[in-house]
């Protein structure tokens, strides 16, 4: 399946840019080090070298009085600063690059949980049927009511302040743990109502009669011929369900929501680069950039994968 989604030529580029992506955010700390740079601490009062002299990180501005200060902008050379500086003296370059792994691994590891969940939903639901189905598609209908991004923001609002405590055990607000189960619950119902229909689907297929003619148990019949069946849906799904869980991330870290400092992540250096969108644009653009292109790859991956897998569907 991978290999054909990859002779495809939409499907060939969307794959080489995401792991390209994933590549050069991996590279974040090699970059710090051959820079000599700390992408997480202030230095405003920080210098770097332009074109063979010692330049302050931060310049005046360039307004008709000079009034105030501006981070020194991108000279798109390979080194340090190379896309400038923000607000506090940090490169950049470098904070996109970190950030990118958190919004990454958030994203990634959202989606998995969401899949994960929704398919112990789907699958109990779809499989068993009755009361179980009514009760758990009620829950998933009322949670479709309700917008995504109010829903994460309300989740958010309440974890943030105070972390949660499950007893013994307590997630610091700052845990990436905490941004990671909020996306996760609240795309639950867009993944577990596809899943379900699947589920329902193959319960009533005719290998499934004979398993239980055969005396199979509902757990043997669940493990062995239901779940294979959902593995086509759930890879469609997840770079789908990967690029939604990104932009709600993005979301609720520029609403200072997700992810928290010193951490970083694409949303949180966009709001950093707000207030510098007329003198330093850069800042916001970079990792806006990043997160168009992120999300277009996993749309096309996505799209190639359900066209592989469903052909007959592949015009609709």
């Amino acid at each position: 399946m991978i290999r054909a989604v990859l002779t495809r030529r939409d499907g060939a580029f969307a794959a080489l840019l995401l792991v390209s992506i994933i590549l050069a955010c991996l590279s974040a700390p090699l970059y710090a080090t051959l820079n000599g740079i700390d992408p997480f601490s202030s230095d405003i009062a920080g210098t770097t070298i332009r074109n063979g002299q010692r330049v302050d990180l931060m310049q005046p501005n360039d307004n008709p009085l000079h009034l105030g200060l501006s981070p020194i902008g991108p000279d798109w050379r390979p080194g340090p600063y190379a896309l400038g500086a923000d607000s506090q003296g940090r490169d950049v370059a470098a904070r996109v690059l970190y950030g990118g792994r958190n919004s990454l691994l958030i994203a990634a590891a959202s989606a998995t949980f969401c899949l994960c969940l929704a398919a112990c939903i789907g699958i109990c639901a779809g499989y068993f049927g009755g009361w179980i189905d009514l009760i758990l598609s009620r829950i998933l209908d009322m949670l479709w009511a309700i917008p995504v991004y109010l829903f994460a923001i309300s989740l958010s609002v309440v974890t943030v302040g105070h972390g949660i405590r499950l007893g013994p055990v307590t997630i610091g607000a700052d845990n990436l743990l905490i941004p990671i189960g909020i996306i996760a619950l609240v795309y639950v119902p867009y993944a577990a109502r596809p899943l379900r229909a699947r589920a329902l689907s193959l319960s009533q297929a005719g290998f499934v009669m004979a398993a239980r003619g055969m005396g199979a148990s509902d757990w043997r019949i669940l493990w062995r011929e239901i779940l294979p069946g959902l593995t086509p849906t759930m890879a469609v799904l997840a770079p789908l369900v990967m690029a939604l869980c990104m932009l709600a991330e993005s979301a609720l870290s520029f609403l200072s929501l997700g992810v928290q400092a010193p951490a970083a992540s694409w949303g949180t250096i966009i709001q950093d680069g707000e207030g510098l969108l007329y003198t330093r644009p850069m800042v916001a653009i970079v990792p806006g950039l990043a997160i168009v292109l992120t999300v277009l790859a996993l749309n096309v991956l996505g799209n190639a994968l359900r066209d592989q897998l469903d052909p007959k569907g592949a015009g609709r």
